[in-house]
């Protein structure tokens, strides 16, 4: 850093120098000022807090910094912008995320007054709660969630977003290291083995042909036959299935909401969730009963939900309501939902259907998912293969 020093008129003398502070992050042109100071030092010192301060303020002199009350007013201005970058259903986490853990927290903390040691300290109470949270019907304790990890993550978007508006100058929360979370008991894929699937199927035929039942069939026969999640199926219309070319069109899901004209989302789970599945010429019969079913008690010239009562788009607890009721009825395990999701993908793997095959029917975005979650299905493949092994040794 060069200083000059610099006579004044009444004869006294002055430190001055150039400082280059960087390029406006907002216009992209370069700023310099000048520091002037009645010694070197104090020269040197107000250079290096024009830096300073030009970093903080977000790398701009276009703007004035901006200041907050405390971090909840950080935080809900963070969120105004936050969701309209992603999916409702990825909103409506983060909120919830937001006023059951992070606000309630941290909401009346000054942000310079948020540490890394105060942020390690309330993650690590977190881990606590989750590692010693009692579990039932595989769910923990309300507020004791396992997703401190993401939570943590969600805290650093927030301060990451301070720091863009120059309201601090560093991000605490990056140096925090979420605890690991204790393993438990191995959470157990539930699905019909081939025994408990053919008394199920029995269980339908033998319903007697109300409109309720024969809706509830189809649906049970539909999971079942294409392996699509609850939310996927309700999501569609007929014009997503294609009856000519045997396929359906999985674009959309349902998400929690309040409102019946938010509750479709108009994108699949994920990118890897867009995709066709192919029918079976049976299923394609069940939808096609089930369709006369529902034009015969509404007529409509819009593109009706296919699995809706009366129009109505029906709600996922509803559903599962009945489906418990049928499972009793039925005198099989309670597998839920996602059980038949777990049953198409068993089947597919014990008859020899290739595994990426597989992982693109089922929509996962990763093949390893795929081979996780549901290659130990496979127990009947184990059994030929420890015989086929055995054969090998036989024909030495």
């Amino acid at each position: 850093m060069k200083i000059n020093k610099i006579e004044k008129k009444d004869g006294t003398f002055v430190y001055r120098t150039n400082v280059y502070l960087g390029v406006d992050s907002l216009t992209g042109k370069q700023v310099r000022t000048t520091a002037t100071g009645k010694t070197r030092k104090m020269c040197e010192m107000k250079a290096k807090q024009a830096i300073n301060s030009f970093i903080k303020n977000g790398s701009t002199i276009a703007r004035e910094k901006i200041e907050f009350e405390d971090f909840k007013a950080l935080a809900l201005n963070w969120f105004d912008s936050y969701k309209l970058t992603v999916k409702l259903n990825t909103a409506r986490v983060a909120k919830n995320f937001l006023q059951v853990y992070i606000l309630p927290t941290l909401g009346s903390y000054k942000i310079n007054k948020i540490t890394t040691i105060l942020l390690q300290s309330i993650v690590n109470q977190w881990a606590k709660n989750a590692n010693t949270a009692e579990i039932k019907n595989g769910k923990r304790e309300k507020g004791k969630c396992k997703d401190y990890k993401l939570i943590l993550n969600i805290i650093k978007r927030i301060l990451d977003y301070a720091i863009q508006l120059g309201a601090i100058m560093y991000n605490p929360a990056s140096q925090v290291l979420p605890p690991r979370l204790k393993d438990r008991t191995p959470t157990k894929i539930k699905y019909f083995d081939k025994l408990e699937l053919k008394k199920f199927l029995t269980y339908l035929d033998t319903l007697e042909c109300t409109d309720k039942n024969i809706f509830h069939r189809t649906l049970y026969h539909f999971l079942l036959a294409t392996g699509l999640r609850i939310g996927e199926a309700l999501a569609l219309s007929w014009s997503d299935i294609d009856f000519a070319s045997q396929i359906v069109f999985v674009n959309k899901t349902t998400i929690q909401s309040s409102s019946f004209q938010t509750r479709i989302q108009n994108s699949a789970k994920t990118k890897g969730s867009n995709r066709t599945v192919s029918l079976d010429q049976s299923t394609l019969n069940i939808l096609k009963n089930w369709k006369k079913t529902q034009d015969s008690n509404l007529i409509s010239i819009t593109d009706k939900l296919v699995f809706s009562n009366n129009g109505k788009l029906k709600t996922y607890r509803s559903c599962v309501m009945n489906l418990k009721k049928h499972f009793k009825a039925a005198g099989v395990t309670d597998i839920g939902f996602h059980g038949f999701r777990h049953t198409h993908a068993s089947l597919l793997m014990n008859n020899d259907v290739n595994p990426k095959e597989i992982q693109v029917r089922l929509g996962h975005s990763d093949y390893s998912i795929t081979m996780n979650l549901y290659s130990h299905l496979a127990k009947e493949k184990k059994k030929e293969t420890a015989t086929k092994f055995e054969n090998i040794l036989k024909a030495l």
